[in-house]
């Protein structure tokens, strides 16, 4: 890897840099030893966003306490202590705790004060941005849910625009409510990762999210126990919507 900056290498020491494969994110990260993970990325921008939820955060949530910050003229990194536990997609409890953990996690979340929360994921402020990375090819479209593989990120904006709800319940959402997102230690939520896309959304986009996840991770079977324990009943036109709006970003 590119050599680190000094306010990281003195921080970190002589711990070894593992590289983490799970996840979708654009930027590249590393379990530090046993302290710290380590964030990296061309886009400073998305990690600056990350630094200033995680500011907002403390004492709200229990998310990671930033150890240093450092731009240079290439790439920003963002060094984090890690949180005690595992991703809950390592989770080795019975499916049915795993799910309830899951709300109880995101329950948590959807408490938080909408009108203190300085980060807008609006519909409409989500939407323009869909139409802003469609356009300017920024979408991945080699990563799209095995349903839409085949199509084009332009062509799925039609469908978004056909599909938008009319209105928002609005909370503080994580905006990436997937499992290895959720840190579980022993039989209790220890805390949350990769909060760079939170803001004041409606709750589905987590829901939405959460929901795949589960799908994929522990199996299909294991959504409805889950906006149970939520204390929801589930909208399958929501969370088909919020399922494709996340495949622009």
């Amino acid at each position: 890897m590119r050599t680190l900056p000094d306010a990281i290498r003195r921080a970190i020491g002589a711990a070894p840099l593992e590289p983490v494969t799970v996840g979708r994110s654009e930027a590249d990260v590393w379990r530090v030893g046993a302290e710290f993970y380590l964030k990296a990325s061309a886009d400073a921008g998305a990690l600056a966003a990350e630094v200033a939820r995680l500011e907002w955060l403390v004492s709200r949530v229990t998310a990671p306490t930033i150890v240093e910050f450092v731009r240079t003229d290439a790439r920003a990194y963002l060094l984090t202590r890690a949180l005690p536990g595992v991703a809950a997609h390592q989770y080795r409890g019975m499916p049915r705790r795993c799910v309830e953990l899951l709300a109880e996690g995101l329950r948590a979340w959807h408490r938080l004060p909408v009108d203190a929360c300085p980060f807008d994921a609006r519909l409409a402020t989500m939407v323009a941005q869909a139409r802003a990375n469609a356009e300017a090819g920024r979408v991945d479209e080699t990563d799209f849910d095995s349903s839409r593989i085949g199509r084009t990120a332009l062509d799925l904006l039609a469908e978004l625009a056909a599909t938008q709800p009319g209105n928002e319940d609005l909370v503080v959402a994580h905006g990436d409510y997937c499992l290895p997102n959720i840190v579980i230690d022993g039989d209790r939520v220890a805390g949350f990762v990769d909060v760079g896309r939170a803001g004041v959304s409606d709750r589905y986009r987590d829901l939405a999210i959460a929901a795949r996840s589960i799908e994929y991770n522990i199996g299909g079977e294991w959504v409805a126990p889950f906006f149970t324990a939520y204390g929801l009943e589930p909208d399958s036109r929501r969370i088909a919507f919020y399922q494709l709006l996340d495949e622009f970003f």
